[in-house]
């Protein structure tokens, strides 16, 4: 399910967005995370290109964001990476692109 992909391919990668995740969306691979309940969608556009940076290391890994929702004051975002696999990681761990960079190139 969570397969690489093209980095031209990254707008075309099912997501979810306007409402929060069900269990059935993780299942589908529309979604990374499911939280039962007190959680609400993000107004983001998605999907979305980021690159998310490790704090400890400064690694920079391109990854593509297909649900993003909010508890309290924290927002995750569930994240797809080019060679397969997927996250989850906070908004403040990403820098946002508006489209594939050179970092993409794999």
């Amino acid at each position: 399910m969570w397969d690489s992909f093209k980095p031209d391919n990254w707008n075309t990668l099912p997501h979810i967005s306007g409402r929060v995740a069900s269990e059935m969306d993780v299942k589908n691979g529309l979604a990374v995370f499911y939280i039962p309940e007190g959680s609400f969608v993000l107004d983001a556009k998605l999907p979305t290109c980021v690159i998310q940076i490790n704090e400890k290391t400064g690694e920079r890994t391109p990854a593509v964001v297909i649900q993003a929702e909010q508890i309290g004051e924290q927002v995750y975002l569930g994240l797809r990476y080019l060679d397969g696999g997927n996250g989850i990681c906070g908004l403040e761990e990403v820098e946002q692109l508006e489209e594939p960079n050179e970092e993409f190139a794999i």
